[in-house]
């Protein structure tokens, strides 16, 4: 059995131990309750929950991946994983596709080419009111135009124009589209100032997280990026491989809006931005515990797309990696024979 378990700790006196091979869940005034460690995929924490160091050792050594949330909406979170693997050779393969300027244009243009092809594939599955077929016709022009510059892009800017111009026409449609109770006008966000916005920047940050356990389980540096450039405590690679996942967290959220959350779900100030209330937090988190597990595929191979086959948030991290794996292949030190003898070890 795949290790598919969303654990989120949202209670400020919850104590979490180690006991054996399990977690120690004990909140005020309930019976304590034990959780398997090999049956977790992901752990999110809010605010002050008090765990033990011995916990974290257990989650790194297992490969599970956590999100530590701010309390009340201020500061940044925080990715944690199980640092990096063992398999330097494909480490030495990122970095050497990373300073060669054709290679890591190309796994750039597949990424960037992934995320849109996904976005657009969104756009046409989305329901149009007749009132803004125009309106969409023209949001999928400006997809398909994105999408055919892609190949003669020759820089990292030139692909993050592109990416931005089409991320913007996305949420600029959005904007029309959604109901106005909803306050949505465009991407903003540190801190979002909307409930759309405060969502899709916490689904972002799920999926940053179980990215990066998938990233380090493989020995990947997660801060040596080659669609984002290096920038000094930020995880680049993480946010490469999340760019084609993107979309399907949009419509994860979306899928959530009126039908399970509420604009009054929602409460603001200026100082914290949008935050969902506690409440809330738990019906979205059950919502995203079930989509971790049968989770959209926007780019689907044929064959999955003719059975019908579904995948979870996992598979989809793992098939970036494989993908991205074969782009340094052929960078790999003493080539292929290198990458077989670290996987047999």
């Amino acid at each position: 059995m795949n290790a598919q378990l969303l654990l989120v700790i949202d209670h400020r006196d919850t104590q979490l131990t180690l006991d054996g091979g399990a977690l120690r869940l004990a909140t005020p005034g309930n019976k304590p309750r034990h959780i398997p460690l090999g049956v977790l995929g992901l752990v999110v924490v809010h605010g002050r929950a008090l765990v033990g160091c011995d916990v974290w050792r257990a989650l790194a050594e297992r490969g599970i991946p956590a999100v530590l949330q701010p309390g009340r909406g201020r500061g940044a979170c925080a990715w944690m994983g199980p640092a990096l693997g063992a398999t330097v050779g494909l480490r030495i393969a990122q970095h050497r596709a990373a300073e060669q300027e054709t290679a890591r244009l190309a796994i750039a243009r597949r990424l960037l080419h992934a995320k849109l092809e996904a976005q657009l594939c969104l756009s046409k599955s989305l329901t149009i009111p007749a009132a803004l077929a125009e309106a969409h016709a023209a949001l999928c022009r400006s997809q398909r135009e994105a999408l055919a510059q892609i190949p003669a892009a020759s820089s990292r800017d030139t692909l993050m124009g592109l990416e931005g111009v089409s991320a913007a026409a996305w949420f600029r449609w959005l904007g029309r589209s959604l109901a106005p109770a909803w306050g949505f006008h465009g991407r903003n966000r540190r801190p979002p100032r909307d409930p759309v916005n405060a969502l899709f920047s916490l689904g972002y940050t799920l999926l940053g997280g179980e990215m990066l356990g998938t990233v380090q389980q493989h020995g990947l540096d997660p801060a040596q990026g080659l669609l984002h450039e290096l920038v000094p405590g930020r995880e680049s690679l993480v946010l490469d491989l999340i760019e084609p996942l993107r979309p399907s967290v949009d419509l994860v959220v979306l899928g959530m809006l009126d039908r399970l959350l509420k604009p009054e779900d929602f409460t603001s100030s200026p100082s914290e931005g949008c935050r969902l209330s506690k409440e809330a937090r738990g019906r979205f988190y059950q919502a995203w515990a079930q989509a971790r597990q049968d989770w959209p595929d926007l780019h689907p191979s044929l064959e999955e797309a003719r059975s019908g086959t579904t995948v979870s948030l996992s598979q989809l991290c793992r098939r970036q990696m494989t993908a991205l794996r074969q782009d340094l292949r052929p960078f790999m030190p003493f080539g292929e024979a290198y990458e077989v003898l670290e996987e047999v070890r």
